[in-house]
């Protein structure tokens, strides 16, 4: 009971601090995402934010492997299981990425700031602007970005054990020819888990980054589609079950 008081409170205190840092950097982000050539100033203050964020909650990550240094384009997948994931990716790949998101965070007050203009917001209810936001990433790798796919969808309920993958990032893969570049978090649910039960886990500790080798898709057959996504699956996961101990 003591421990669940406690984890309670610390998860209070992450989302204070969290709803602190974009009061402070709000008015930053109004002026530099208005333009689009000032993103790249957004990109480096939401890394700065989500550093000051880790560092504040008690968060300290370790990184395994690195993001790819060939100024190449990626769609970068990982599972799926915390807020921190975000937060992680933010602090540990400084080339220029941008999400791709369910539409439901264009509509959380102060937060939607950053899915306005910089990131990519998708209503998988509804086919015309599914594609458009899909038609947006593409767009966006084609000047030199990354984008960042959940292939689960959404923050799994079956941690350490992921999701089913959906055929989206790699189906926009192989018929643009873009490498999947594969990350696994095997700590964020035993550090911010996405529950108020009193025996949810939270608090401070350890973060882990698994920086996987890209996958270079190899042809549009669906086949291939299937082959890459479960292949994606299995790199992943590889990591997972380590780091439920």
């Amino acid at each position: 009971m003591i421990k669940g008081i406690l984890g309670y409170i610390w998860k209070a205190y992450f989302f204070l601090i969290v709803l602190f840092t974009i009061i402070l950097f709000y008015p930053i982000f109004l002026v530099v995402l208005m333009q689009e050539k000032y993103f790249s100033i957004g990109f480096k203050c939401v890394r700065l934010q989500a550093k000051i964020i880790l560092l504040l909650i008690g968060i300290r990550r370790i990184e395994f492997g690195e993001f790819p240094k060939d100024n190449r384009s990626y769609i970068i997948c990982s599972n799926h299981s915390s807020y921190l994931d975000i937060l992680l990716l933010s602090a540990s790949i400084s080339s220029y990425f941008v999400f791709l998101g369910k539409k439901e965070l264009g509509s959380v007050p102060l937060f939607n700031i950053y899915f306005k203009r910089m990131n990519i917001l998708i209503d998988r209810g509804n086919p015309k602007a599914s594609h458009n936001a899909i038609n947006k990433a593409i767009q966006e790798m084609e000047k030199g970005s990354s984008v960042v796919i959940f292939p689960e969808g959404t923050i799994s309920n079956t941690v350490p054990v992921m999701k089913p993958f959906k055929n989206g990032a790699f189906k926009v893969a192989i018929e643009n020819k873009i490498p999947i570049l594969p990350i696994s978090f095997p700590r964020n649910y035993l550090l911010l888990q996405d529950t108020w039960t009193i025996d949810s886990k939270c608090g401070p500790g350890l973060a882990e980054i698994h920086f996987h080798k890209p996958i270079e898709p190899s042809s549009k057959d669906y086949q291939d589609l299937i082959t890459l996504r479960e292949r994606t699956r299995e790199i992943i996961q590889s990591k997972l079950l380590d780091g439920s101990r």
